[in-house]
């Protein structure tokens, strides 16, 4: 086996061998004919696997890379084509039989046909891809939510054909070729189905099945030359031993957990505390990818074995042998050595892992709840490791000078923004502060994320920031990147675009919707879109909001015969792909005044003009509705409003308390609005808020009521506690309106509403929010 280490303009340290990356290609690409047959491009009525096998043949000719040992796990994954097969077409040592058993097990429980078999009783090739929260807390798929602009029909998937045909033609076979061929896989084929059997369920994509395959066909090689174990066919595919390797522990599910990053984020202060706050989000998002990254790096791993990350969490399928226990134990050590350098205690990164066989990753056999107890001892695990995150010596270091050691630092100066005082000061600021407030003008308009060595030459950049393994980050336009290709570059990562054409870069997603500012986002506090020109009060909106529930819907959501690894992974990236870019374009849709702070696995931190920010946590609402389909997940949300030289930690701290008070409403899917008082269900807000703000603008617009009488008006309600607040009001109501056009009406409705409890709420926050859109100053 040669090792293939990357040289491509790049100095990755992936020393994946030629036999990993082969293995890895076709495990991708295995289901590669069911895009073929089903554009109706193939060879009659032949089978998926061999339209596959066909199809790739074709491309050798243009792509050498594309090997034989690649087209024979195409041809050979399905039990009938191998038992038809003679020793001299598929050796025991070829890797379909690997690919073939991790087909089976990434299909989990729901393979009863191959999708060309003539006995599949629903076979239709038409058929769309159904949302995975369609059966999400007991809900059934009966009532199919289909998801994807994909219409099923021979011409769509012959597109899809015709792309991947031409991409597949100059990606390279390598280690970084692997990311480049996820990425083409992802870009084409994450809304069309794995199965068109409609006699099962068609929720999980052709791009998460071949990405799961990928993994654990990986990880089962690991583990079987870790054993000396080179007779494939023997251990994975004849019956008389391959039962047996179904309920061996040959995988390790992996867990990374960072902790403080809302500390992190938002305990700043000074004049350019707001203009960080996004650079401090994506910088701790990147740092995990690189963390990532550089792990499957260190196994010979490709980012098929990431399952997800995102919200500081990650999630890893790896191989349950020595060498990768005790490199995730050197690892560990070097990360939070590295987190103590550079941060103390500030940030911290937990990590844990279980043993699972194939059946614990399938579901399969009579326990159905085994798939979702590797997660809930995953939890476990990292509540302990938290719980106990330092050794005595590690407590001892942090607290006592070591002897011998030097400090040139001066500790009677602190950062005017982070006000850590243990690092060297300049302009006021730590050199990280000083980073991340250059970088932060960069990020709305360039999409191109370097990681370098720590001595590269960074064509002249003063504002990269560090990374642990000696690293760096730094951000490119496409054109500066093109035009000066950074030295000593590791890795590349492209956000929000998977066909950027930068054929060795990893794409990412990232919630990044910024409308543009002048000096800052305390400019969104002058003016929003959904306020008239030049009214409106002065300042700015801060949205904190989570997915209710989040954490029992991946341990208990999918019913248990449903859940697998396929499952849980289309699951973890659909919420991901909502958080993380779906909500670029709902922000968008509406032109909001805004910019998102911080959107994760399943929250986010939005800040803009205060009119603007309650509108758009309407839309995202709603949004988050569609996404999922009629209410299977829920959203609570705190929102306040402050001026722009409030402190960024106390908005935070604020708003964190209103969310938390949403969250525990009966029922929480809930809004707390301004204040803890002021706490709605968001159909409870829909059905009686909104209407009333709309009844009080129509009404104070044709009456021209000035803002005094609006402040009395809501004076009264507040005191209605006091007997003589309401009769106090409904002469006020009546003089006020006589002789108006409909002022009876409406000096009924209004008093109506006032005497009622739960009415009068509603028109207290319609009112203030009215008053609060018309305020021409302050």
């Amino acid at each position: 086996m040669n090792d293939m280490t990357e040289t491509n303009g790049t100095n990755d340290t992936n020393l994946m061998t030629e036999t990993q990356v082969t293995l890895t290609f076709g495990a991708l690409l295995h289901d590669i004919g069911k895009i073929v047959q089903r554009a109706g491009a193939g060879t009659g009525r032949a089978t998926h696997s061999r339209q596959g096998a066909d199809f790739l043949a074709d491309l050798q000719g243009r792509n050498p890379g594309i090997s034989d040992a690649i087209i024979d796990q195409v041809r050979y994954h399905h039990a009938r084509e191998m038992k038809a097969a003679t020793a001299a077409t598929l050796p025991a040592d070829s890797l379909a039989w690997i690919t073939y058993f991790a087909d089976n097990i990434s299909a989990g429980m729901d393979r009863k046909y191959t999708d060309d078999d003539n006995e599949a009783p629903d076979w239709d090739p038409n058929v769309k891809l159904h949302k995975i929260f369609n059966i999400i807390d007991g809900h059934t798929d009966e009532n199919t939510i289909e998801i994807g602009d994909i219409d099923g029909k021979p011409g769509s998937y012959n597109a899809i054909r015709e792309r991947i045909a031409t991409h597949l033609e100059s990606i390279e076979v390598s280690p970084r070729g692997v990311n480049s061929l996820i990425n083409l896989l992802e870009a084409t084929t994450d809304t069309v189905p794995s199965s068109t059997n409609k006699a099962q369920l068609v929720d999980v994509s052709l791009f998460d099945h071949a990405k799961t395959t990928a993994a654990i066909a990986a990880c089962i090689h690991a583990y079987l030359d870790a054993t000396d174990q080179t007779d494939y066919r023997a251990t994975l595919f004849d019956q008389d031993t391959s039962p047996a390797y179904y309920d061996t522990d040959m995988f390790l599910l992996y867990s990374l957990d960072m902790s403080g990053i809302q500390s992190f984020i938002y305990n700043i202060s000074g004049d350019g505390a707001l203009k960080q706050l996004r650079a401090r989000s994506l910088y701790l998002e990147m740092m995990l990818e690189h963390i990532a990254d550089e792990l499957l790096a260190r196994l010979q791993l490709s980012r098929a074995n990431l399952l997800y990350t995102g919200g500081g969490h990650a999630y890893l399928l790896l191989p349950n042998t020595a060498r990768v226990i005790e490199t995730l134990s050197s690892f560990r050590r070097e990360v939070s050595d590295w987190f103590l350098s550079h941060f103390r205690t500030d940030l911290y990164l937990a990590a844990a892992r279980v043993t699972c066989s194939s059946n614990d990753l399938a579901n399969s056999g009579d326990d159905k709840n085994r798939y979702r107890n590797l997660y809930r001892e995953l939890t476990r695990q990292l509540a302990d490791a938290k719980a106990s995150r330092y050794t005595a010596d590690t407590i001892r270091k942090l607290n006592f000078k070591q002897a011998g050691e030097q400090d040139s630092r001066d500790h009677s100066r602190e950062c005017t923004e982070c006000h850590r005082s243990d690092l060297h000061i300049s302009d006021r600021k730590c050199s990280l502060c000083n980073a991340l407030g250059e970088i932060s003008a960069d990020l709305a308009r360039k999409d191109i994320f370097v990681v370098s060595r720590a001595d590269a030459d960074t064509d002249g950049r003063g504002y990269v920031l560090p990374l642990p393994f000696d690293c760096v980050f730094s951000v490119y336009s496409e054109n500066e990147y093109r035009k000066n290709t950074p030295a000593n570059l590791l890795r590349v990562y492209t956000k929000n675009s998977p066909s950027t054409g930068l054929d060795l870069a990893t794409h990412i997603w990232m919630g990044d919707y910024a409308a543009p500012v002048r000096d800052g986002i305390g400019d969104y506090a002058r003016g929003g879109e959904t306020l008239p020109d030049g009214l409106g009060i002065k300042r700015l909106g801060v949205l904190r909001a989570d997915v209710d529930n989040l954490g029992w819907v991946f341990t208990h959501g999918l019913p248990p015969d449903k859940a697998s690894i396929s499952r849980s992974s289309t699951l973890s990236r659909a919420l991901s792909r909502f958080f993380k870019y779906e909500l670029n374009r709902v922000l968008a849709a509406g032109g909001y005044r805004a910019q998102i702070i911080y959107s994760g696995g399943d929250d986010l931190f939005l800040i803009g003009n205060w009119s603007d920010v309650l509108y758009a946590a309407r839309d995202i609402r709603d949004a988050l509705d569609d996404f999922t389909g009629n209410g299977v997940l829920t959203l609570s949300a705190g929102i306040g409003m402050y001026t722009a030289t409030f402190p960024i930690a106390r908005m935070a701290a604020e708003v964190g308390c209103l969310e938390s008070v949403a969250k525990r409403r009966d029922g929480k899917d809930a809004l707390a609005l301004w204040s803890a008082d002021t706490v709605y269900g968001w159909g409870e807000f829909e059905s009686e808020v909104w209407p009333k703000l709309h009844e009080v603008q129509r009404v104070f617009e044709d009456n021209e009521k000035g803002k005094a009488f609006i402040y009395r008006m809501i004076a009264l309600l507040r005191n209605s506690q006091d007997s003589i607040s309401i009769p106090r009001l409904a002469y006020l109501l009546a003089r006020s309106f006589e002789g108006k056009q409909n002022g009876t009406e409406v000096s009924r409705q209004f008093y109506g509403w006032a005497i009622d409890t739960a009415q009068r709420r509603y028109l207290i926050t319609a009112l203030e929010w009215y008053v609060y859109s018309i305020r021409e100053k302050g």
